[in-house]
């Protein structure tokens, strides 16, 4: 039985995917029969009832995205829990004070420390100016301050070439940060195997790094396996989920599904962000197109899924995984994407990719209007839904502690 200490500096767990993939991970830990500590801010803090919960202060400004949280991280705090805790290996979720104090805590206890990029940062540049900002913070300010933090430097990365990111200087300079990270804790990482490529390719030096995709969480899975199918017509409904936000590009899908104009068809967007105001001034006098608001509950989303026939990603070069697309698998939805970087949960037999453009996706609309098409692409989904699962996600990171333990007591 091992020991393992989660450190987070989103809010937990209501902030997002990466405290979804936290949540998923205490409970498959302690499911295999492990001890888990997390730390996390004191902050907006729903506690879980299977670990040990250590509270941290945080710098935030109430209002502030909550991606702007940042853990108290100095020498003093680690200090701190390193008196009331003693663990195996710290495993951290998020590059900013929770990287930092992880990485005081692994060295003064002689622990491993492996780290998760769960983001895509570099694939914010394109939609998100204030990105930039991100970047010189990686650059001239966590890196350094990891540095010495972890007691240890690494050869200083490169930029990789334009072919593999054609995001611009900032994305080539976060990959390059991301792989300074990565040479100064044991071992890191990544959900999709382009980031672990990408990573490498910045890297000058050795960084041992691994692919290890997040599994639906089993509340999701619950609430699929008891959502009812209530629809009966022939209608051909498309289904997208999450935010509505610039990055996901949510402007070219409604634009895509009103071009592709297929009879008996209809969108349904489920989410809420500040592009909503103008997807409905884009989808307006269209009555196929649905707004259902941002859903709150696993059930509520699950229905949504289970009553659709095909789910609908335009989000290109942002994300990282798309946890979404796993949870569509999950519901034995067809689907229909444009980003060629994310291969989790989207082989060609259940999911279609097109170019990220409107007419491509129009006609991608079209072709899955094809009822004989989907239900093969249904049937090819079940294949999948095996290497989607939270445990398998578990048993992966537990071999790379055990790794990690026998290396450093070899």
């Amino acid at each position: 039985m091992m020991h393992v200490a989660l450190l987070i500096d989103d809010f937990f767990p209501s902030s997002g995917g990466i405290g979804r993939s936290v949540e998923t991970q205490i409970q498959e830990l302690t499911d295999l029969g492990h001890r888990v500590s997390l730390i996390a801010p004191d902050r907006h803090l729903e506690k879980p009832r299977n670990c040990r919960v250590i509270e941290c202060p945080t710098i935030y400004v109430e209002g502030l995205p909550a991606h702007l949280s940042i853990l108290h991280n100095s020498e003093r705090r680690a200090r701190l829990i390193t008196k009331c805790a003693r663990f195996d290996v710290v495993h951290t979720q998020t590059e900013r004070g929770a990287l930092i104090l992880g990485a005081r805590i692994a060295r003064l206890q002689g622990i491993p420390h492996l780290h998760t990029f769960h983001a895509n940062v570099a694939g914010t540049h394109q939609t998100v100016k204030a990105a930039i900002f991100g970047t010189w913070l990686y650059q001239f300010l966590i890196n350094p301050l990891l540095t010495r933090a972890a007691g240890r430097a690494s050869s200083r990365s490169r930029l990789v070439p334009r072919i593999q990111e054609p995001g611009g200087l900032a994305a080539r300079m976060d990959w390059a940060s991301f792989a300074d990270i990565a040479g100064k804790v044991d071992a890191w990482t990544v959900p999709s195997p382009f980031m672990k490529d990408l990573v490498e390719a910045a890297a000058t030096h050795r960084v041992p790094g691994y692919v290890v995709p997040t599994g639906v969480g089993r509340g999701m899975l619950e609430a699929i396996s008891h959502a009812r199918r209530e629809r009966s017509d022939e209608t051909v409904r498309f289904t997208t989920v999450g935010r509505l936000a610039k990055e996901k590009r949510l402007d070219v899908l409604v634009r895509a599904f009103r071009h592709a104009d297929i009879p008996g068809s209809e969108l349904v967007i489920v989410g809420d962000g500040d592009q909503r105001p103008l997807l409905r001034v884009l989808a307006a006098g269209a009555r196929n197109i649905d707004f259902r608001g941002h859903l709150r509950s696993l059930d509520a989303i699950a229905y949504e899924l289970v009553n659709s026939d095909v789910f609908v990603l335009t989000s290109h070069r942002f994300d990282s995984q798309a946890l979404v697309l796993s949870e569509a698998v999950a519901a034995e939805l067809p689907i229909l994407y444009c980003d060629d970087r994310l291969t989790v949960a989207t082989s060609p037999e259940p999911a279609l990719l097109t170019e990220p453009d409107i007419n491509p996706l129009a006609a991608g609309m079209r072709l899955l209007a094809d009822p004989g098409r989907r239900a093969a692409m249904r049937s090819a989904s079940r294949e999948l839904l095996e290497q989607l699962t939270p445990r398998h996600t578990a048993e992966a990171y537990v071999s790379i502690y055990e790794e990690l333990i026998g290396a450093m007591s070899a």
